[in-house]
């Protein structure tokens, strides 16, 4: 297809998806390294520089992808750049020895249940459908718990429920048991996300669906949107060059002051 072909919505013509992230510090609104930070992080993390089928800016985790039916933002590409992110946080100078809150979009593909206690038996040598249960704690640590022992025979929710320090009575029944492990976070769904920013020591948020006032990020694209419709001449490439025009518009703006003040007005009502 052309350069100068027209684009639309609903998938039809060309298109490409952003995916970007809000910073609340003075320094914001955007986050990005310097050349010399970033050099640093690639010394840690060499697989920053590999190549892929999203577009980093290069000191960032801001990204694109030019949508086609290989191509698109889903579950595994937004994990990566989160990954991406979490790997270049530390490495911000105006961040050392900061902890780090992500506010996140509520999504159902990041939390569906890996294991379901039914699936357990309570007693050593049992059905046990995982080698291993892995969990974040009350500090926000990732944790592990083996489920089967050195002879290969799996352990029993009895074990289990002993290692992870949950009082069991005498005589407990199975259904009580289960009961009684539902409330652990072992057994609590947990996305992938929070199990990813767990291994980063940084904390995830969701905020609530179809809630876009707990989201600042939301007033974000709303004003590109809006930036590139009073701009446009339909067509792809005219599209590539309003993008960057948006983002700068609204730094310029600082629309980002406003959409903050938002944030916290709703978030305490």
């Amino acid at each position: 297809m052309p350069d100068y072909a027209p684009f639309y919505n609903k998938g039809r013509g060309r298109s490409i998806m952003c995916s970007d992230l809000l910073v609340m510090r003075p320094s914001g609104p955007f986050f990005s390294l310097t050349e010399k930070e970033y050099s640093e992080a690639l010394k840690r993390y060499p697989n920053l520089n590999d190549d892929c089928n999203i577009n980093y800016e290069k000191t960032s985790a801001s990204a694109a992808i030019t949508l086609s039916d290989d191509h698109y933002f889903n579950n595994q590409n937004n994990l990566n750049q989160f990954k991406r992110l979490f790997q270049l946080l530390p490495f911000k100078k105006e961040y050392k020895n900061h902890d780090f809150l992500c506010l996140a979009d509520n999504s159902k593909t990041h939390t569906a249940a890996e294991i379901h206690l039914n699936d357990f038996g309570m007693r050593p040598g049992t059905r046990c459908p995982v080698d291993k249960i892995e969990y974040i704690d009350e500090n926000n640590k990732k944790q592990t718990i083996e489920c089967y022992d050195d002879d290969g025979y799996s352990k029993g929710l009895l074990a289990i429920a002993n290692e992870l320090n949950v009082f069991v009575l005498s005589k407990c029944k199975l259904n009580d048991l289960k009961l009684l492990l539902s409330q652990h976070a072992a057994f609590k769904s947990v996305s992938k996300l929070e199990k990813l920013a767990a291994e980063y020591n940084i904390k995830i948020i969701f905020t609530p669906k179809y809630h876009c006032e707990t989201n600042p990020i939301e007033g974000y694209w709303c004003h590109s949107k809006q930036y590139i419709r009073k701009h446009t001449i339909q067509s792809f490439q005219k599209l590539t060059t309003l993008m960057p025009e948006a983002k700068a518009n609204f730094i310029q703006k600082q629309v980002h002051l406003k959409l903050f003040r938002r944030f916290w007005r709703t978030e305490c009502c």
